[in-house]
């Protein structure tokens, strides 16, 4: 079950305390992206009978979300890559050289060899070495993930953990795409109750001296490695399915090294999608 904001926890117990109708208190938590096993942990007892455990939840806004990023007033700015292909964006200096220097030393303390979703038959297809940065352990890893978050316009629960990637020379992730294929055997254990990634927001945390790109195919342009820079994209189109355009590949660091934060963002989890 995933974890629960205790604001809404104490929503709940304050509701059923004041012997609100369990089904409309059901029906306001399916509303706000609550799973029904979820609520019918967090309801016990109290949990509605006659209610239908198989109606799906509500529908998915992807317009809102492929909005969030340019909103207006949004700062730092963002800046969209000229085209219609897909939502790109960066933010320049989006991290600062020291907060980015304190990630880098907390990443590198729990290296340990990337994996991916699926094996391809290529051993060489990542060769980065990864580092899961767990918010619920750090204060500043909090504070990093909240101000991702804030800047997106999306609530964390609606988000993976940040991920940090490293790169020395030689080491790269070939042509890929984050989101999940629905064509693949293993997309439902991936995808699961959190939905598909929706949008990437990528920060590099050093400048690299040579190579270490990130290379997007159908645009063919490549953004190069800016200390505090984020690269921003909807992984989505319009209507939610995935798409193919935001293949990009993550080239081979020539000289020093590369370090990165990766945060995905997801379709469900629970309470309001957005930052009010």
């Amino acid at each position: 079950m995933l974890a629960v904001d205790q604001e809404w926890k104490a929503w709940l117990d304050e509701n059923l305390a004041r012997r609100c109708d369990p089904a409309e208190l059901y029906r306001t938590m399916r509303t706000h992206g609550f799973t029904v096993t979820t609520i019918q942990a967090l309801m016990g007892d109290a949990y509605p009978t006659g209610i239908d455990s198989t109606e799906p939840p509500p529908p998915m806004d992807y317009q809102a979300i492929a909005n969030v990023l340019a909103r207006e007033g949004a700062q730092p700015p963002a800046q969209r890559f000229d085209t219609d292909l897909l939502q790109l964006y960066t933010i320049p200096d989006f991290l600062t050289p020291e907060e980015c220097e304190r990630v880098i030393a907390i990443a590198k303390a729990s290296l340990r060899p990337s994996l991916v979703t699926h094996s391809n038959g290529d051993d060489a297809f990542r060769t980065s070495e990864t580092c899961d940065l767990d918010r619920s352990g750090d204060a500043f890893v909090k504070y990093i993930d909240e101000k991702i978050a804030q800047r997106l316009g999306i609530r964390v629960p609606y988000s993976e953990a940040i991920q940090a990637q490293r790169y020395s020379i030689g080491q790269e992730f070939k042509a890929h795409h984050d989101y999940f294929s629905p064509y693949l055997d293993v997309y439902e254990k991936f995808v699961g109750d959190a939905g598909q990634r929706t949008w990437t927001f990528m920060i590099y945390l050093n400048d690299t001296p040579k190579g270490g790109g990130t290379h997007f195919l159908h645009l063919d342009h490549t953004f190069y490695p800016k200390q505090g820079m984020a690269v921003v994209w909807n992984n989505l189109q319009p209507d939610g399915t995935p798409n193919r355009n935001t293949m990009h590949h993550g080239m081979p660091v020539e000289a020093g090294e590369k370090v990165i934060i990766t945060k995905w963002f997801r379709e469900n989890a629970y309470g309001p999608m957005f930052y009010d």
